[in-house]
């Protein structure tokens, strides 16, 4: 089971802080994840996403650049790192095959 794809590329590119739970598990969120807006371009981020998203079993659809342009397009003025609750709103965790 995978979950939003929109909601991976915002993680990546603009990281994430907050204590969350995954699987039950949770995890307290004093790390934040780097952002990689600066660090990878849409080719490159699109690669990542995809091996990640297929790795350990899964089985997903190519994450495109143009996928990831558009989302970094969207949210070119967001400031500061990502909290699960804003992204939780924003994409509802529906998990998909």
């Amino acid at each position: 089971m995978l979950a939003s794809e929109d909601r991976l590329i915002k993680i990546v590119l603009d990281g994430l802080y907050g204590p969350i739970t995954v699987l039950g598990k949770q995890y307290p969120g004093q790390v934040p994840m780097t952002p990689n807006r600066d660090l990878l371009n849409d080719e490159e981020l699109a690669g990542v996403l995809t091996y990640v998203r297929n790795a350990f079993g899964n089985k997903a659809t190519v994450v495109t650049p143009e996928k990831v342009k558009k989302i970094r397009d969207a949210t070119e003025n967001k400031k500061g790192f990502y909290t699960p609750e804003e992204l939780l709103e924003q994409h509802p965790d529906k998990l998909v095959n």
